[in-house]
């Protein structure tokens, strides 16, 4: 198994949302790189000298695979024990209650900037549920097993498997040409040796540079889930905007303009009160029908 143990910080004992704040690692519930069961995560990663593991609990955070070193150099957090929010100036009544209910939730890091890459961008212009199956799907079809302590579970493809696809050969798991291409770009920054592969702001900021249509919306989910930035927001988004125009103004229905303008109060923390809101059950009302993806798979 290739196993370093290298004790991080340690979550304190009975941490209520500790789960809330493993999910967000986990895409959705079929994500095969991810084990998630109550207060315990284990999480693969690829790097440039084979996949990884990270193991977190209540009890400390453990790394191992063959990229472990590369892993511990990255500086993961994935229990958010470096999170040093202490509370907001709640201007809101709504954002007053959930902080009372849900102030004490860290937000973690995985320091994965490419896989937070990939699915952010697979999450573009689709349904959640859709993404999720593709990101699955994905990984099957690009099998990269690694042992971890919780049984074989599968790392993020190889990027140099990937980075030689055509956007034709991903036809077949229902991503489009313009996903696809943009997958295999990623895929193609990741290939290449540098000091990205350690250091996940680096990282970022290549794929800022290197990718085509790496934009603002999927530069957000990777600050957030990558690295751990409380004041990520998604502008862009098909629903968020809804949703805190519908908590915060009253009204069902927002721009991202007015997103930002509802959240300013908040600024250093403006992702963190999406993720309260999305704890609390929040969401704008719902109109017309849901919307239909079109399966790929059949033409």
């Amino acid at each position: 198994m290739n196993v370093a143990e290298t004790s991080v910080l340690r979550a304190p004992e009975g941490d209520r949302l500790l789960r809330h704040t493993f999910g967000a690692f986990r895409f959705g519930a079929i994500d095969p790189t991810v084990h998630l069961d109550g207060a315990l995560l284990v999480m693969t990663s690829m790097t440039p000298v084979g996949p990884a593991w990270t193991d977190a609990s209540t009890t400390g955070v453990t790394h191992g695979g063959e990229g472990r070193a590369i892993i511990c150099r990255r500086h993961p957090d994935p229990c958010g024990l470096r999170d040093t929010f202490s509370g907001l100036d709640a201007r809101h009544p709504i954002v007053a209650r959930l902080q009372r209910d849900f102030g004490d939730l860290r937000i973690g890091s995985s320091g994965d900037v490419y896989k937070a890459a990939l699915t952010a961008t697979l999450g573009q212009r689709i349904t959640a549920a859709d993404a999720v199956n593709q990101w699955a799907r994905l990984c099957r079809a690009l099998p990269n097993p690694v042992e971890t302590p919780v049984g074989t579970l599968l790392a993020p493809p190889d990027p140099a498997r990937l980075a030689d696809m055509a956007p034709y050969q991903l036809h077949t798991l229902g991503i489009e040409e313009a996903r696809a291409r943009t997958l295999i770009s990623i895929a193609r920054v990741f290939r290449r040796p540098g000091h990205h592969h350690d250091d996940p702001p680096a990282a970022l900021r290549r794929l800022v540079v290197d990718v085509p249509r790496f934009g603002p919306w999927t530069r957000a989910l990777v600050q957030a889930q990558a690295l751990g930035d409380p004041d990520a927001v998604a502008v862009g988004d098909f629903h968020l905007k809804n949703v805190v125009a519908h908590a915060l103004t009253g009204r069902p229905r927002g721009s991202d303009d007015e997103m930002l303008a509802a959240l300013s109060p908040y600024a250093g923390n403006r992702g963190r009160v999406l993720s309260w809101l999305a704890l609390g059950g929040i969401s704008a009302p719902k109109f017309g029908p849901r919307r239909r993806n079109i399966d790929f798979r059949r033409f």
